[in-house]
């Protein structure tokens, strides 16, 4: 008995199916009312039993969301797999469903399980894995630093608008936390919960205190709470970094290295591409050949393309005469991390730029593109230095971890 589950806040819907269906379509409608929805509550997890779950097929919405199933998977054994957004849309309108609605996508989960085209060019189901133990205590930890940082991000705007009035003259400055106390200095002085003689000297002469006005409470426990967050980010950030000093990971961080990835940066790279034998195929890359529009064979190197998917850079293409357009689809938030570090270690110049010989490629990649052909746009300038740099990840892990 196969279930599968549409995850929301705090419930899921379930359809559990024994086979394909002759007619999907006629089999929901006449079943549809047989569809249940779960709470997240004893009452829920009991459902859910009454139904015989040999497995759960579920689409990653959400890490937390999605949490409280894993782990009644886990509790009764059972295996969850995953079903890829993508894959889940096109699935859904193959069975003849134009809408999107909880039921429908329950229903749809559990037909991918049994539906024999649902599977790549190596005859495989086309399921998502996702690693369990280090590995997925380390995406925890990542994805509770992006947290903090969304938290911190607003307290910090909020922040510096009240000190506009309150205190002008550090209202626009970079507050960063110190490595040795774990939270901003000035804001600890702000909060009452550091002594800093400079700040207090500037406070002292603030236009701010000339025309009576005093720092308000709220500034105060806003800065407060912002160390608060600081220190959480830095107890979590020493965790994360003693979890990946498993030996087994020793030869990704060495390749890390290359590429100036920082702790957060690691954890979420080994999070996507742990263990690397996922990319192959019997432990060697997949190669087609292809015709090009002239009639040539070009090379198609499918496990780099499936490699790069996971780093966010995959797309599909839409042709429509001669219209041409593609959109990106895979982790945006991989996509996302790995256009802040280019902007941050490939662009600017030396000495500045990466000091690596990976960060030399790159570097000169990108200077090409921004020189020698001007109509390129910024971002796209990042983008095409984005598919460079993770076709050398893929090439420098798969020769560090001695794959052919």
């Amino acid at each position: 008995m196969i279930v599968g589950l549409d995850i929301g806040r705090s419930f899921a819907v379930a359809s559990a199916l024994d086979r394909f269906p002759p007619n999907p379509k006629r089999y929901f409608n006449e079943h549809r009312r047989n569809f249940v929805r779960l709470n997240t509550s004893i009452e829920g997890i009991e459902q859910l039993l009454s139904l015989n779950p040999t497995a759960l097929v579920m689409e990653p919405t959400g890490n937390w969301y999605s949490a409280f199933w894993r782990e009644f998977a886990k509790s009764i054994q059972i295996p969850i797999y995953w079903v890829g957004h993508a894959d889940l849309s096109h699935q859904r309108g193959s069975y003849g469903f134009v809408n999107k609605r909880d039921d429908e996508d329950a229903f749809c989960l559990a037909l991918c399980y049994f539906d024999e085209r649902f599977i790549d060019i190596h005859g495989r189901k086309r399921f998502i894995s996702f690693e369990s133990g280090t590995i997925a205590l380390i995406r925890q930890k990542f994805l509770e630093l992006e947290q903090i940082d969304k938290n911190r991000t607003v307290l910090v705007n909020q922040l510096r608008q009240r000190l506009t009035l309150e205190f002008p003259e550090i209202a626009t400055r970079k507050f960063t936390a110190s490595e040795k106390l774990g939270f901003t200095p000035v804001l600890g002085a702000l909060a009452g919960i550091h002594t800093y003689t400079r700040i207090e000297n500037e406070r002292s002469g603030s236009v701010a205190r000339t025309l009576g006005i005093e720092i308000s409470d709220f500034s105060c426990d806003h800065a407060a709470a912002i160390c608060t967050l600081e220190l959480r980010e830095k107890k979590i950030t020493n965790a994360l970094a003693h979890l990946l000093e498993n030996p087994e990971f020793s030869p990704y961080l060495k390749v890390f290295a290359q590429f100036g990835f920082g702790v957060r940066m690691q954890a979420l790279i080994l999070s996507q591409v742990y263990p690397f034998e996922k990319f192959l195929i019997d432990g060697k890359r997949y190669i087609e050949w292809e015709e090009d529009a002239k009639g040539k064979l070009q090379k198609r190197d499918r496990s780099l393309r499936s490699f790069q998917s996971y780093m966010g850079l995959s797309y599909s293409l839409k042709q429509s005469g001669d219209k041409k357009s593609k959109s990106f689809h895979g982790s945006s938030i991989v996509r996302s991390h790995l256009y802040v570090w280019a902007l941050s270690t490939i662009a600017p110049q030396p000495p500045k730029r990466l000091n690596t010989i990976i960060g030399h490629i790159l570097g000169e990649k990108f200077d090409a593109l921004r020189t020698e052909d001007s109509s390129i746009p910024g971002k796209d300038s990042f983008t095409r230095v984005l598919f460079k740099a993770t076709a050398l990840l893929f090439r420098e892990l798969r020769l560090k971890l001695h794959f052919d």
